[in-house]
């Protein structure tokens, strides 16, 4: 197991200890929890969103792009690559 350092407001920090008392775990027990969840709402989230994206993308009669079926898939390469390069590190 790997051990991270997180510096909390002291607010969070006393109702993460609040929560460890009344559950009878550990504040480490409720943190994991809470990062476990985070993770996997933060993955289905991303999921969803690729998925509409796909949709407007392949349905939207507006586009004013007329080859969109025939060349989804370079438009498609093309997004997803220019969003990669915008993502912070």
């Amino acid at each position: 197991m790997a051990t991270k350092t997180v510096r909390l407001p002291t607010h969070l920090s006393r109702a993460i200890d609040g929560l460890a008392a009344d559950r009878h775990t550990t504040p480490s027990e409720i943190i994991r929890e809470a990062a476990a969840e985070y993770c996997a709402n933060a993955r289905r989230h991303s999921a969803t969103d690729r998925l509409a994206l796909l949709r407007r993308l392949v349905t939207y009669e507006g586009s004013g792009r007329g080859d969109l079926a025939a060349h989804s898939e370079d438009y498609l390469r093309k997004l997803f690559h220019a969003r990669r390069r915008q993502r912070p590190r």
